[in-house]
Order: structure tokens, then C-alpha cells, then sequence
């Protein structure tokens, strides 16, 4: 393992994670002061079995409930997923730019390159958990809240090795095979997956979960069970395979570039019968056309997990599970339903809304529109591309609006899709929901989509800098959204206008519909923040070669 190539993955991955344990660590803080004004009676007179399976350790004030729901829920997803960017980056983002090469033309062996990165991700990985863990032990200490028999560190290590088992998954697939997309793509949909079925699974079956990562992760409770060691071992163990694995795939391959890998027009043209008629006319590709592709595997995985899983999935899977799930929402609180983005689990629409709508179709969409900013001009800037693109006849607007358009229209592209799957699984399940609803979800999806694609912009044109528009839009979505829901949980709802997520999540739409002033809150935003973003971009120096 080299120290040089360490430092450089640490000097590279630190931000992403230290922005997200401070976000979290803030609205975990939040969370618990905002449940100081709940009134959780309720809870204390519980039997210790029951208070156990609600997340409440023994002799612990109830608004520890806090810690479950943030650090197991929402909280967790954003580690996670940040893990999983940094797994799948370590080795297959310097490949694509061409640096790995330059590194293994010196004395570094690949295994040692590819050590030294694994090395650095697993370091920011601990280093955020443990920042993240400081937060948890000392909040409840600064707000007097009785932490009774709770297991807090337990919980961060079932985190942390969560982290790391999907980061090495992400890591083992775009190491081993030299495509970020495919290694990122692949741990993401595990990751939502698995956070999906260990909550659904056990009600259809008792111990249906229990192969699912997600399940060794806070199946066993650790915030009240303490540290389950068998799960642990399964988390640390797969997460060493997985590593061992990508770095004996990339010993044992050919290195690839972006210009050594043919592209899907490509690989069309050269079969016989339909190269004629992909013949080039001459006139080139457009900047927007180059956009579009840049983006397409991602905008394929996220739009089969959403339009081609969960849309068709959820309406018959709620058909299934809808008597269970009538006596379980007699028992789970409103305030913890408001956490999720709000809904009613016993209706379909309610089903539907905590399950897709709420969390993973904002999470998805987000993802895309923020890779697709980033990529237009932070990106090209970062890869020393951006002054030659503006050597050619193309004005900086251009630049600019090729990449909006894109962000406008992968937005148009997921929700459409989205709604395509739902009114398929809707009709396929026989469940009664008002097609009117659905397209008003979608279509507030899509708004979202365009005012954080546009705030992402707005960062990427005004600072030239990768990291600042990955972790900046990262930490406006974990505010906004933790601010509003716990706003929300608290009765204080109104409080939230600030929040674009007060728009999106109103009613829930695909229940109530929505009101005139929620598109126009979400459309307004994307107006100024893309305004705003054109402004800055004109009137600033290009960047090069820096993130």
C-alpha cells in the first residue's frame, strides 16, 4: 500500500463525509429538541418489550426514538449513499481521467494502488462515522435527555460497517471492471433496495429479511440490543471480500479510458444491417446530445428501480400486505409517519407516498440532477476540458444551457417514467387511486427535480468546484429535508415554507392533490437559482484542473 496514493484518496474523499456527519449530527440534534415538545406519554407506559421494539432502550427518555428513526432512516441512507460515491470513485474516476496509468507508470504496483485507495475510503468512512458518533453521544447531554440503557456507540458501528460493506460493493464492481456507473449504480439499488425490504419482508414472513444487508445493519435493534456480532461479522467480513475482490480485478485487467470504450452508437453501427443507417450526417454531435449520453447509465439505473421496481412493485405489494398493515397504522404514531415525508399506511395512496414518494423518488432525482450540474461545467473545469470547449464558436450561455436543458430533461424523463410504472402497478393490482393525484406527484417531482438541479447549477457556475457543488446540494437536501419533517412531527409545519420539501410534500399529493402554490413555490426557486447561476458563470475566470 502506497502513502502517497492514501494521502491523495484522503485529500480527495474527506469533504464528502464530513459534510454529511455535521448535517445529520445538526438535524439529529433538532430532531431530539423538537421531541422534547411531543407529548410521548404514551410511551412510558409501555411494557419494556414494546418500548424495545419502537427503538426505546430500557430507562431511556422516549425522544431517544430520534436516534432510530434519523440515524437508522434518513440519516443512514445519506452515509450510506456518500460511502457508496466514494467506493465507486476510488480507483474508476482516476482511470477514466487517464491518471491511474500516469501513477502505475512509476514504481506502484496496481494491488498497491488499488490498497492505497480502498485504504483511503476506508479511512474517511471511520473518520466520518466517528465525527458522527461525538455528535450522537453529546447531543442528548447537551438537551438533558436521559440516554437510560441506550446503546449509542453499538449503533455507529452497525453505521460505519454498513458504510463500509456498500462502499466495498460499489468499490469491488467499478474496480474490478473499470466503470464508476456500473460499481455506483449497482450499490445504490442494493442500498434502497435492502432498506426497503427489511421493513417490508417481515410482514409478510417472519425472518424473510434476514439475508438483506440492510437487516445486519439495524435488524436487531443495536440502539437497544447493543452490537449484534454475527451481523457485524457479516458487514466487516463482505466488505473485506468485496475489496480483496476489486483489487484482484483490476491486477488482473486491462485498464480502460473514456476513449477506449466504444459508445452505444458505436457498438450499434457495427452490426450488420444497421450501420447504414447510423451513418454520421456530417454535421456532428450537439452539446446537449453529449450531455444526454454522459449521464445515461445513471439515468438507466435509477429510472429501472423506480419506473421498472418499485412503480409496478408497491401497489401489489401494498394489496398483500394491506391487512397487516391496517392494525400496524392504528399503532405508529403520526409524528413518526411525518418523519417519512407524512401519509396514511393503511390507504394506498398513503402506502405509496411513504414508501416511494416520500424519500426514494426525492433521493433519485436529486441524485441525477446534481451528477448532471456538476458534469456540465464544474466537471469540465475540473478535467481541464472547459477552456478548450470555449476555444470552439461556443458562447458560455450555450454551455450553460445545454447543461440546464439536461438537468430539465432527465427530470422530465425519471418522472414520467415514474408515473408510467405507478399506473401500470396500480392497474395490474387492482388498486383504486386517482390518476389525477399520481400525476400531480410526478409532476412536483419533476419541479423538485428542476429547483435542486438548478441550485446545483448555481454552485457549479459560480464556483467552478466539484466538491462544493456535490457536498454544497448534499447538505441543502439533508436540511431541508430533516427540517421540514421534524417540523413537521412537531406540529410546527408551517415553520417549514423555507424548505422546498414544503412544497413537494404538502397533502401528501398523491392523496389531497396539490395546491397552486406548491408548483409555483418549486418552478420560482429553479427560476432564480438558474438566473442567479447564468449571472455568475459569465461574470467569473474559468478554473482549471481544480475540484
Amino acid at each position: 500500500m502506497s502513502a502517497a496514493v492514501v494521502a491523495r484518496g484522503l485529500s480527495e474523499q474527506w469533504k464528502g463525509l464530513t459534510v454529511t456527519a455535521v448535517s445529520v449530527g445538526a438535524m439529529l440534534l433538532l430532531g431530539l429538541w423538537v421531541y422534547q415538545d411531543l407529548d410521548l406519554s404514551i410511551y412510558d407506559a409501555l411494557p419494556e418489550a414494546a418500548r424495545a421494539l419502537m427503538g426505546i432502550p430500557a430507562g431511556a427518555d422516549p425522544s431517544l426514538m430520534a436516534y432510530n428513526e434519523m440515524l437508522a432512516a434518513v440519516g443512514a441512507l445519506a452515509f450510506t449513499g456518500v460511502s457508496v460515491s466514494l467506493g465507486s470513485r476510488a480507483v474508476a474516476a482516476d482511470e477514466a481521467a487517464g491518471r491511474a496509468s500516469l501513477v502505475l507508470a512509476t514504481p506502484t504496483s496496481r494491488a498497491a494502488f488499488a490498497l492505497g485507495k480502498a485504504g483511503a475510503t476506508v479511512v474517511a468512512i471511520l473518520a466520518g462515522g466517528a465525527l458522527l458518533w461525538g455528535i450522537a453521544e453529546a447531543a442528548p447531554r447537551l438537551l438533558g435527555v436521559s440516554l437510560g440503557g441506550s446503546h449509542v456507540s453499538a449503533l455507529m458501528a452497525h453505521l460505519v460497517a454498513n458504510g463500509l460493506f456498500h462502499a466495498g460493493l460499489a468499490f469491488a464492481i467499478a474496480t474490478g471492471l473499470g466503470s464508476r456507473s456500473l460499481g455506483g449504480g449497482v450499490a445504490a439499488t442494493v442500498m434502497v433496495g435492502g432498506w426497503l425490504a427489511s421493513s417490508l419482508l417481515p410482514m409478510w414472513r417472519e425472518g424473510a429479511a434476514d439475508w438483506i444487508p440492510w437487516t445486519w445493519f439495524n435488524g436487531s435493534k443495536p440502539l437497544v440490543n447493543g452490537i449484534d456480532g454475527g451481523h457485524l461479522a457479516l458487514l466487516l467480513g463482505g466488505a473485506a471480500l468485496l475489496i480483496a475482490g476489486g483489487v484482484v480485478g483490476l491486477s488482473v485487467r486491462e485498464l480502460r479510458t473514456a476513449a477506449a470504450r466504444p459508445g452505444l452508437v458505436q457498438r450499434l453501427r457495427a452490426l450488420p444491417g444497421v450501420g447504414r443507417l447510423l451513418q454520421p450526417t456530417g454535421r456532428g454531435a450537439s452539446l446537449l446530445s453529449i450531455r444526454l449520453a454522459g449521464h445515461r447509465v445513471l439515468v438507466a439505473y435509477v429510472s429501472l428501480l423506480l419506473a421498472g421496481v418499485m412503480g409496478p412493485a408497491m401497489p401489489a405489494m401494498y394489496m398483500g400486505l394491506r391487512d397487516s398493515l391496517d392494525g400496524f397504522a392504528a399503532s405508529f404514531p403520526q409524528s413518526m409517519a411525518d418523519l417519512f415525508g407524512g401519509g396514511d399506511l393503511s390507504t394506498a395512496a398513503g402506502f405509496l407516498h411513504l414508501e416511494t414518494f416520500g424519500m426514494v423518488a426525492p433521493l433519485c432525482v436529486i441524485l441525477v440532477v446534481t451528477a448532471v450540474a456538476n458534469a456540465g461545467i464544474a466537471g469540465e473545469e475540473a478535467a481541464g476540458r472547459m477552456s478548450v470547449l470555449l476555444a470552439q464558436p461556443l458562447g458560455r450561455g450555450r454551455v450553460y444551457v445545454a447543461t440546464a436543458a439536461t438537468v430539465v430533461v432527465y427530470s422530465v424523463l425519471v418522472s414520467g417514467l415514474l408515473f408510467l410504472g405507478c399506473w401500470a402497478g396500480l392497474a395490474l393490482a387492482d388498486v383504486e387511486l386517482p390518476l389525477g393525484n399520481l400525476a400531480w406527484a410526478c409532476l412536483l417531482l419533476m419541479l423538485l427535480g428542476w429547483a435542486f438541479g438548478a441550485f446545483a447549477l448555481l454552485l457549479s457556475a459560480g464556483t467552478g468546484r466539484t466538491s462544493v457543488t456535490v457536498w454544497g446540494t448534499t447538505a441543502v437536501a439533508v436540511v431541508s429535508y430533516f427540517g421540514y419533517t421534524l417540523l413537521s412531527a412537531a406540529g410546527r409545519r408551517g415553520l417549514g415554507w423555507w424548505s422546498p420539501f414544503s412544497a413537494y410534500l404538502e397533502g401528501p399529493p398523491l392523496a389531497e392533490g396539490a395546491a397552486w402554490w406548491q408548483p409555483v413555490w418549486l418552478a420560482v426557486a429553479a427560476l432564480v437559482c438558474g438566473v442567479l447561476g447564468l449571472v455568475l458563470w459569465l461574470r467569473r475566470d474559468v478554473r482549471a484542473g481544480r475540484a
